[in-house]
C-alpha cells in the first residue's frame, strides 16, 4: 500500500524526536548546519508529509547562521556571531532558546491531547507550529499547514463558517473523514483541491494539456499542419488563463521613481542578514569612506560604484539581485544621509527601508550580468525586472489598461519556448561567451546562460531551490524531498530536427536521460566548458523537454541517432474528424482532406500529407476562406513537395486548377539538324486564383463529382 511510506516516515520522526527528548532539547540539537537537527527533520526529512519550505529561517524562532560577517540588532530581530533570533523570545541566545523549547513542548502536549485551540494562541510561525502539531498528533490534525489551502479544502467539504481559525478548520476537515477512509488518501485528495478548486472542470492530465508526464523527453512528429505546435500554444494559453491574476492581492508601486539594483555581497552571502533587518547598503560604501556626496573623483578608486549610493532618494526602490536571482524589493524611507547611515552596526553605510516584498524563493531574471550597485530603469534588465515583479503581483500604479489590471504572464506557465534552426548552436542553448557594451561604451565579455541552462535553473526554482546551483549543493535528502512534490517545468523546442543536434546539445545529450538526472540512481554531473565553476552541472528531474518536428522538412530517420534513443516519439497525423460538419457548397471538408492525402500518399509518402489545421478555422459556406487556403497554403505546399512537377500536382488537384499551354505557338526555334520543335509541345500551368476563379467547381472536379469535357489539344 503506497501510503505505508508516509506512516513509516512519521514513525521514524517520532522515534528520533520523542517528547522526552524535546523536553531536554539543546540548541545544537534544535538547529545546526548539518543534517541532524530538529529543524532539518521538520523541514527536509519529513517533506513528504507536508511542505513548509520557503520564507525565512526565522520561522523556527531561532536558527544557526551560515554567514556571520555582520551583526544585526534591530527592534524585532537580533544576531550574534553564531545565531539569529526574534527578540520577542529573549535578549540573549539562551533566553530565546529556552522560550522556543517551552513552546515546542506546549505544542506537542496540546496536539497529543487534541487541544488545538491552545495551539492557535502560541506565538510561533503557523506553518512551523501546525506541522509540529501534525507530527505529534494521532492523525487528528491535517497536514495542510498554511491558511489558503486549508480554507480551500474545508470549503470544498462544505464548510460555511467565516471564522479565521486553524483549529476550527482542522477539526472540521478531520470530522469529514469516513470511518474506513485512509488518512493520507483524504489528505492527498485535499491537496489536489487546494491546487485546483474546480476538479470537475479540469483533471491533472488536462492541467498539463495532455502531455505524457511518464516521459521526460518527448517529440511530436508529423506532416505540416497536423497540430504539433498547436499543442504547445494550447498549453501556453491554458496555463495563462489559469494564472489570470486577482488584482485584489496586488501591490502598486511608482514607476517614476528610481529603481536601484543592489547586490547583497558576492554570491549573495549578505542576504540572510540584510533581510532580517530594515536597512540596506553594500560593501563598497565602507563607513570609513565618509560622506559619499563629498567624494573626489580624482582621488577615489571606483568612484562610480561608491558615489552612486549617495543619489538614493526617499521613495526610490531597492531591488535585491545576485546574478539572475531577484530576492526582494524595498522602498527607501529617506534620502541618503551620512549621519543616518551610521545608525547601525554594519561596517558599511545604509539607508532605512520598508520591505515591499521578500520572495519565498528568488525570482529568476533573464540575464546574469549585474553591477554591484546601479540604476535599473530602462536598462538591459528592465523588462525582465517588470515581468519578475508582475509574477509576484507587484505593478506600477499607472497601469490602467484591462490587460495590465488583469495580467497574464508567460512566467506563470512554468515553461520556456525556443525554435531550432541551422545556425542555432551550443552557445545559444547551453552557455557561451557574449560581448557586453557598458555605459561608458567599453567592451567586455561575459559568460551567458543559454535557454536550456535557464530552463534548468527555473525548474530547480520551481522545486523550491534558489536555482540549479542551490539544488546541486543540497543534500540528497533535500533534493529528493523537494523534487518529488515539485510541479513540472517545460522546455518546448519547435522544429527540433532543423538544428544540428550533436552540436547544440554537446555533452548534455547524456544528461537528459531520466536515470542520469539530479537525485536519480545514476546521477551524472559534468563540468561545463565555459563556466568551469566549482559546482558541476546536472539536469533537474522535473524538466520536461517537448519537441516538435515536421516530417516533410526532414524525415525522422535523418534525426540524430543519439537524440532518437533518448526521446519518446508521438506521431501526429492529419485528422479529418476535426473537420466533420464543415460544409461549403456541398463540399465536405473532412472528405476533401481524405481525398487529397490518399493521392499524396500514393504519389509520394505519408510524411508529406496535408494537416487538418489548414482548414480548422473555416466555417460553413466560407468560400473565400477556402479559396485563400488553396492559394496561400495548399498549392505552395504541393509545389514544394513535387518540385514543380505539375503532372503530379495535377493528379492530386485535378484539371479544375490547371490550364494547358502550347510552347510551340509561343516560341520560334532555330534550325537544329532537322529538328524544328521539341517533342513535348504542351505543358500545364496553374490557373490564377483570383476573384473570378470558381473554387467550388475546381473542387468538384478534384473530388470526381463533375466531369469536364476534354480540352482541345
Amino acid at each position: 500500500m503506497i501510503n505505508q511510506e508516509y506512516y513509516k516516515l512519521k514513525e521514524e520522526f517520532l522515534k528520533e524526536w520523542p517528547l522526552s527528548r524535546i523536553e531536554k532539547l539543546t540548541l545544537e540539537e534544535y538547529t545546526n548546519l548539518d543534517k541532524t537537527s530538529f529543524c532539518y527533520w521538520l523541514e527536509a526529512k519529513t517533506n513528504l508529509l507536508g511542505r513548509i519550505w520557503g520564507g525565512s529561517a526565522y520561522k523556527f524562532g531561532i536558527y544557526k547562521r551560515r554567514n556571520t560577517a555582520t551583526i544585526v540588532s534591530g527592534n524585532s530581530r537580533k544576531t550574534d556571531r553564531g545565531y539569529a533570533w526574534f527578540t520577542k523570545y529573549g535578549s540573549t541566545v539562551d533566553e530565546a532558546f529556552d522560550s522556543i523549547r517551552t513552546i515546542l513542548v506546549s505544542i506537542i502536549k496540546y496536539a497529543q491531547s487534541n487541544d488545538l485551540e491552545k495551539i492557535e494562541n502560541i506565538d510561533l510561525g503557523p506553518a512551523c507550529k501546525w506541522k509540529i502539531a501534525f507530527l505529534y498528533s494521532d492523525y487528528n490534525v491535517t497536514n495542510i499547514f498554511t491558511w489558503d489551502p486549508l480554507y480551500a479544502a474545508a470549503e470544498y467539504l462544505d464548510f460555511k463558517g467565516e471564522v479565521k481559525s486553524y483549529s476550527v478548520l482542522n477539526k472540521y476537515i478531520i470530522s469529514k473523514k469516513e470511518a474506513n477512509q485512509d488518512y493520507f488518501d483524504l489528505m492527498h485528495f485535499l491537496w489536489g483541491i487546494a491546487e485546483n478548486p474546480n476538479p470537475d472542470e479540469e483533471s491533472n492530465n488536462e492541467k498539463n494539456h495532455h502531455f505524457d508526464l511518464s516521459s521526460l523527453n518527448q517529440i511530436f512528429y508529423g506532416p505540416p499542419g497536423t497540430g504539433k505546435t498547436f499543442k504547445i500554444n494550447s498549453f501556453f494559453n491554458k496555463q495563462k488563463n489559469k494564472k489570470t491574476l486577482n488584482i485584489d492581492d496586488s501591490i502598486l508601486i511608482n514607476k517614476h521613481k528610481t529603481f536601484w539594483h543592489l547586490a547583497p555581497g558576492e554570491g549573495g552571502y549578505l542576504w540572510e542578514d540584510l533581510k532580517s533587518g530594515n536597512r540596506l547598503g553594500y560593501e563598497w560604501c565602507h563607513n570609513d569612506i565618509g560622506d559619499l556626496k563629498t567624494l573626489n573623483r580624482d582621488q577615489t578608486n571606483n568612484f562610480n560604484i561608491k558615489s552612486y549610493f549617495s543619489y538614493v532618494r526617499k521613495g526610490d526602490y531597492f531591488c535585491i539581485i545576485s546574478g539572475r536571482k531577484f530576492y526582494a524589493i524595498a522602498e527607501a524611507l529617506h534620502d541618503y544621509d551620512y549621519s543616518k547611515a551610521l545608525d547601525e552596526d554594519y561596517n558599511f553605510q545604509t539607508i532605512e527601508v520598508k520591505w515591499i516584498k521578500i520572495f519565498d524563493t528568488p525570482e529568476l531574471l533573464s540575464a546574469s550580468y549585474t553591477p554591484t550597485f546601479g540604476r535599473l530603469n530602462g536598462g538591459k534588465r528592465w523588462n525582465s525586472l517588470i515581468e519578475g515583479l508582475k509574477a509576484n503581483k507587484i505593478f506600477f500604479d499607472d497601469q490602467t489598461s484591462k490587460e495590465n489590471l488583469n495580467p497574464i504572464f508567460n512566467s506563470e506557465t512554468n515553461s520556456l519556448f525556443t525554435t531550432f534552426h541551422q545556425s542555432f548552436c551550443y552557445e545559444d542553448f547551453i552557455e557561451g561567451i557574449k560581448p557586453i557594451l557598458d555605459e561608458n561604451n567599453e567592451l567586455s565579455y561575459n559568460i551567458e546562460d543559454g535557454i536550456f541552462k535557464i530552463a534548468c535553473d527555473k525548474a530547480a526554482n520551481l522545486a523550491g531551490f534558489e536555482d540549479l546551483n542551490d539544488a546541486l549543493k543540497s543534500s540528497k535528502e533535500i533534493v529528493k524531498a523537494k523534487f518529488e512534490v515539485s510541479e513540472p517545468f517545460f522546455l518546448f523546442i519547435d522544429e527540433i530536427n532543423r538544428g544540428n543536434i550533436s552540436q547544440i546539445f554537446g555533452e548534455l545529450i547524456t544528461l537528459i536521460e531520466e536515470d542520469k538526472r539530479l537525485g536519480k540512481n545514476n546521477e551524472t554531473r559534468i563540468t561545463l566548458p565555459y563556466s568551469k565553476g566549482e559546482i558541476e552541472f546536472c539536469v533537474p528531474p522535473n524538466l520536461y523537454i517537448i519537441g516538435t518536428m515536421n516530417t516533410a522538412d526532414r524525415s525522422i530517420e535523418a534525426l540524430d541517432t543519439a537524440l532518437r534513443r533518448r526521446f519518446s516519439f508521438t506521431e501526429v497525423m492529419p485528422d479529418s474528424k476535426t473537420l466533420e460538419g464543415i460544409i461549403i457548397s456541398d463540399i465536405a471538408l473532412d472528405n476533401l482532406l481524405e481525398v487529397l492525402n490518399e493521392r499524396i500518399e500514393v504519389l509520394l509518402d505519408r510524411d508529406h500529407t496535408i494537416g487538418h489545421s489548414y482548414f480548422i478555422k473555416l466555417e460553413n459556406e466560407d468560400k473565400e476562406g477556402l479559396k485563400k487556403i488553396f492559394k496561400n497554403n495548399i498549392i505552395p505546399l504541393l509545389q514544394e513537395y513535387f518540385y514543380g512537377d505539375y503532372e503530379k500536382i495535377g493528379l492530386v488537384l485535378g484539371e479544375g486548377f490547371f490550364e494547358k499551354t502550347d510552347l510551340s505557338k509561343q516560341v520560334s526555334f532555330p534550325s537544329f539538324f532537322n529538328i524544328s520543335k521539341p517533342d513535348r509541345q504542351q505543358t500545364y500551368k496553374l490557373k490564377i486564383i483570383d476573384e473570378n476563379f470558381d473554387i467550388i467547381e475546381a473542387l468538384k472536379i478534384l473530388l470526381n463529382k463533375k466531369e469536364t469535357p476534354n480540352q482541345e489539344e
